[in-house]
């Protein structure tokens, strides 16, 4: 991964990433910036929390709260990205969100407001806090598995779906926390790395999509806007160059299984460079993974001062 300091050249396509990216100091040397401070402003003003504070002094468990961290996460990315866009930043060539990154993806397009992306997570976070009141949920990882490992797992595992494709050894599993532990136990003799994810619900699986009727009703009034750019789905890889279709995507990719193989199958076609834009290295890793020939930039470190 190379940081991006000259924004000269082609337009690039924007990685940006998901939940599970936040960390502890992530805002450092971010809050000079206007453009940063104002969209953390715009989401601490909506949403009530501190977000700023969590993410430049934690403490970490309360900025990993299922509440706090996907905000966390949108609101730091939109503002990284607009503080490049201030600093010389072409508008992209196109834009990618894994998972909840794709809530980012259509506020920098223009999709939608902060505000908008911020009361869809809020209403996945009120439906689905319903419905599995009684039965803990998650999201697991396995890393260094053969495909069809995973998947003949889990047929001892009726409850469980497999959820992400991240590469061809990266894997997420969505379902019952009951029963995520013992699939966990089963392959980590064999796996390089497997655990339990910090989240709270079984995302990108057929558990949440009983929840989009009831989500899409709660944000029937918005009428998304054209995007500024395309936008890449991580379901399949289309490009998505309507509003309405770029909302649709972003309502129920909750449900819809991540495949980002297939994002780096178009960003193969799209030949543009790559820059990951929030905190972390997390999809440049997993880009690089799938295709080694790819450089992947980085825009967590904020532009110079004009």
């Amino acid at each position: 991964m190379t940081a991006a300091r000259s924004m000269s050249g082609p337009a690039p396509v924007l990685l940006f990433p998901g939940q599970g990216t936040e960390a502890v100091g992530m805002s450092a040397g971010w809050a000079a910036h206007d453009a940063w401070a104002d969209a953390v402003r715009r989401a601490e003003a909506h949403t009530g929390y501190p977000l700023g504070r969590l993410m430049a002094g934690g403490p970490l468990e309360d900025l990993r709260f299922q509440r706090h961290a996907p905000c966390a996460v949108l609101a730091h990315s939109v503002g990284v990205f607009r503080a490049w866009r201030e600093a010389g930043l072409p508008l992209p060539a196109a834009a990618a969100g894994h998972s909840m990154g794709f809530y980012s993806a259509l506020v920098a397009a223009d999709v939608v407001p902060i505000e908008a992306a911020l009361d869809l997570i809020c209403a996945v976070e009120d439906a689905s806090e319903t419905a599995f009141a009684t039965r803990p949920m998650g999201m697991a990882f396995f890393i260094g598995l053969p495909e069809l490992d995973v998947r003949q797992a889990l047929l001892a595992h009726p409850a469980l779906t497999l959820s992400n494709r991240n590469g061809q050894a990266q894997f997420t599993v969505s379902g019952p926390v009951d029963a995520l532990e013992p699939l966990v136990a089963s392959l980590r003799p064999a796996a390089l790395k497997v655990g339990l994810l910090p989240v709270r619900h079984p995302l990108h699986g057929p558990h949440m999509v009983a929840l989009l009727p009831a989500i899409s009703r709660r944000l029937a009034a918005l009428r998304p806007a054209a995007p500024a750019f395309p936008l890449i789905s991580h379901f399949d890889g289309r490009l998505l160059s309507t509003g309405p279709e770029a909302w649709d995507e972003g309502l129920a990719s909750v449900a819809l299984p991540v495949d980002w193989l297939a994002v780096v199958a178009r960003l193969r076609e799209l030949g543009s460079p790559l820059a990951e834009c929030g905190h972390g290295n997390q999809l440049a890793g997993l880009t690089r993974w799938a295709e080694r020939s790819f450089q992947v930039a980085s825009l967590q470190v904020p532009p110079e001062p004009a």
